[in-house]
């Protein structure tokens, strides 16, 4: 059985002493002119354009430490100490690097791109839902055992296979695009990745049943349905799309404090919200562009508009330090995680 990770039943690896330092950079920012780019080229050519998002590749505080990292024998990239393949890092480090392809014509970039995409075809799982990535490390801040599957890990699977296969046709890139789509088929009960209530319908990032609601990994995983429906035109992707742009027009307000954005819907023990850093309330600015721009919905770009004015305010900024600094003793002592009594 194939998992995506390390070895079952290790730990997440912390990334040492560097990611430390990291984390409390992001938490407690020293400048506050990060912002994060986007394009809207897919958007009228979906799957075969640059990503939406651009993510940074080096090694600073906003970035994703691609430069200069492992790979395996094949050129998969790797991450962490343990060097381990882990299917998110591995989709956007490829997507990322489509985008250099495609503007420079850079022959190293496109063959990364053909790596890591063989890779997310190859180590899909097929036993139970078919194309389902697992985790083989747990994620204890949100219950997760090994084995975890995640919503945004197979969006964004998609969207680099889809995109495989406009470079290499005939490798089987688009099959697997299909089958990574088929775990958006079944709720989180089910082992599938999408949580459903009603009317309401959200892409779980960690598909179990505490269904954190990150927002972030939701849409994600909805930019790899939409490309895919928009070119394949199959009915069910087509009504997943509506059901989940419709709760995340209602869900906006859940998301927004009023000075900032929360990163997910869970709440320490103390009922402390969680709320997003600098990187990833950018993150969300620039989603809500794109996603304006992809579905005419005025509530994303008043969304985005008003998120960015909550990063010129000099309120806003203190109290996101305050948060940070207020969060400290929770999460030394565990109360932001699950098992410390945090819940959706």
């Amino acid at each position: 059985m194939l998992f995506t990770g390390t070895p079952a039943g290790h730990a997440r690896p912390s990334g040492g002493r560097v990611s430390v330092l990291r984390r409390v950079a992001l938490g407690f920012p020293l400048t506050w002119s990060h912002r994060r780019a986007y394009g809207l080229e897919s958007i009228a050519d979906p799957g075969s354009s640059p990503y939406f998002i651009e993510w940074d590749p080096g090694n600073g505080v906003y970035g994703e430490d691609w430069t200069g990292a492992p790979r395996d024998s094949s050129g998969v990239l790797l991450s962490g100490p343990e060097r381990y393949y882990h299917a998110i890092r591995i989709a956007q480090f490829a997507l990322h690097r489509f985008g250099v392809w495609h503007r420079s014509g850079d022959l190293e970039a496109r063959t990364d791109v053909l790596v890591q995409a063989a890779w997310l075809r190859d180590c899909q799982q097929n036993d139970g839902i078919p194309g389902t990535y697992r985790f083989a490390f747990p994620w204890h801040k949100y219950g997760a055992g090994v084995g975890w599957t995640s919503a945004m890990a197979q969006g964004e699977a998609i969207s680099v296979l889809l995109r495989a296969h406009g470079m290499q046709k005939g490798a089987g890139f688009d099959a697997a695009a299909l089958r990574a789509a088929e775990p958006f088929r079944a709720g989180i009960d089910r082992g599938g990745v999408v949580w459903q209530s009603g009317e309401d319908v959200f892409f779980e990032e960690i598909a179990n049943r505490h269904a954190p609601h990150v927002l972030n990994g939701c849409i994600y995983a909805l930019w790899g349905i939409w490309e895919l429906w928009k070119l394949t035109g199959k009915p069910w992707l087509g009504e997943l799309v509506e059901q989940c742009v419709g709760t995340l027009r209602r869900w906006l307000p859940r998301f927004d404090t009023g000075w900032w954005t929360l990163y997910s819907l869970l709440r320490s023990s103390t009922r402390r919200p969680h709320v997003a850093t600098l990187k990833y309330h950018e993150f969300h600015i620039a989603q809500m562009h794109v996603l304006f721009k992809m579905f005419d919905e005025p509530a994303f770009g008043d969304a985005a508009l008003r998120w960015t004015a909550y990063t010129e305010m000099r309120a806003s900024r203190r109290r996101l330090l305050g948060e940070a600094f207020g969060s400290l003793p929770e999460r030394f002592f565990k109360l932001d995680t699950v098992a410390g009594g945090a819940a959706t």
